[in-house]
């Protein structure tokens, strides 16, 4: 026989689904009770610390994502109009060239020559030149400000995440978010590989029983 019994799959479900599902519930348990599970496990979920840190960084995680979106959106705008800073060197003795994006690759590509010191000083030139250009549609576009919101967005929700696995929980739905949020930053990970899929049923058997007894 198979071994089926070792492993569990997930009904028919996208994993955009579950979390989209779980994260409702989760919602919906904020501050409330929940009957069916009042009377499975013995207490509710009103106070539960884990649901309000929860709700904390499920905000965070939402935000990282919509900066995340307008980041690579200016990103590309940038790329697709002017390319990253750089500059192509002709390196001496050699019938190719390379492309330095900084001042320090240009001085790493010459190096002290003397002889290349007026071709260095033009490759400067023309870096800082494409550099400037580069900074005035940044400035317009605000993609230096959006990356900078970014890298503070994602700041914040490791800071949320670290309180949340740091506080106790008191419920089923304050464990339930716990796992939800294990779950959504490992969304791009692959939906074969331990311990996703395993989490997920976890986690598809927490919204099954939140009804209680009665849940189908």
């Amino acid at each position: 026989m198979a071994d089926s019994d070792n492993s569990r799959t997930l009904p028919v479900v996208t994993r955009r689904r579950l979390l989209s599902a779980s994260a409702t519930w989760l919602a919906g348990q904020v501050g409330g009770v929940d009957v069916g599970l009042y009377f499975v496990y013995g207490r509710t979920n009103r106070g539960d610390p884990a649901l309000m840190l929860w709700q904390e960084w499920w905000a965070a995680h939402q935000q990282v994502e919509k900066l995340c979106r307008r980041q690579q959106r200016l990103e590309t705008a940038l790329i697709d109009a002017l390319g990253f800073p750089h500059v192509d060197i002709a390196l001496p003795d050699q019938d190719y060239v390379v492309a330095a994006f900084s001042v320090e690759e240009i001085d790493r590509r010459f190096g002290d020559v003397p002889a290349d010191a007026e071709a260095k000083m033009r490759a400067q030139a023309v870096l800082a030149e494409r550099q400037a250009v580069w900074d005035t549609l940044d400035e317009r576009l605000g993609y230096s400000r959006a990356k900078q919101a970014e890298d503070e967005a994602f700041a914040l929700r490791a800071e949320r995440l670290n309180e949340l696995f740091a506080k106790q929980a008191h419920s089923v739905a304050g464990v339930a978010a716990k796992l939800h949020a294990v779950l959504a930053m490992g969304e791009d990970s692959p939906a074969d590989e331990f311990p996703w899929p395993q989490i997920r049923a976890a986690m598809a058997d927490l919204l099954n029983i939140r009804s209680g007894p009665s849940a189908v």
